[in-house]
């Protein structure tokens, strides 16, 4: 029998709920296994920034090195895209993860995480919430796109780095996330049972 694809997305006190919820439920319905980590240091209930509560279910402490997942994902939220900037397990993590070749995600904020932590600097092209665009634009190529898969060929390998403007694109984000690690024939099947 063949293992699901897993998730690792990064949760703090402030980040957008429809861009943690939506691509929880979404790819949890495409059978990958998604795991939720708090960048707050504790498995506490975060509230995120319009006041909804979500309990991880780990502790980025937790996160072992050793752990590869398929896709690392990071919302959106001012306040918890901020804290992500500035965690360095966010960091090594979207650093280990992305260096291998492996899918990073990013929606709204999120795009302003990969940018602190230097994630595919000078060479991607990304799309991001309209009022990061400026900020962003001093280190990546910037598209006008709901959701944007950037596939980049380097040196020292392939990389790919999918990012998406905010809370109202949070199902074709999710959609996509879904299509890149499982094909569209999963994106169908969710597409119909959802009504979307």
């Amino acid at each position: 029998m063949f293992a699901s694809k897993k998730a690792l997305l990064f949760i703090a006190n402030g980040s957008e709920e429809t861009e943690v919820v939506v691509p929880i439920d979404v790819l949890r319905r495409a059978g990958i296994k998604v795991t939720v980590a708090s960048i707050e240091g504790s498995r506490d209930a975060l509230k995120c920034a319009q006041d909804t509560v979500i309990v991880p279910d780990i502790s980025i402490s937790e996160v072992s090195t050793d752990d590869i997942y398929d896709v690392v994902i990071v919302p959106g939220g001012e306040k918890g895209a901020a804290a992500m900037a500035k965690n360095p397990a966010v960091g090594n993590l979207l650093q280990q993860h992305y260096s291998k070749g492996k899918l990073v995600a990013a929606i709204c904020a999120g795009p302003l995480v990969f940018q602190a932590h230097k994630i595919g600097i000078k060479n991607a092209t990304v799309t991001a919430y309209p009022e990061c665009q400026k900020e962003l634009k001093t280190d990546y190529n910037i598209v006008d796109q709901p959701v944007h898969h950037c596939e980049l060929k380097t040196n020292d390998g392939e990389h790919h780095m999918l990012t998406s403007q905010g809370p109202g694109t949070a199902f074709a984000f999710a959609l996509k996330i879904v299509e890149i690690l499982d094909g569209s024939s999963k994106v169908k099947k969710i597409r119909e049972d959802m009504l979307l």
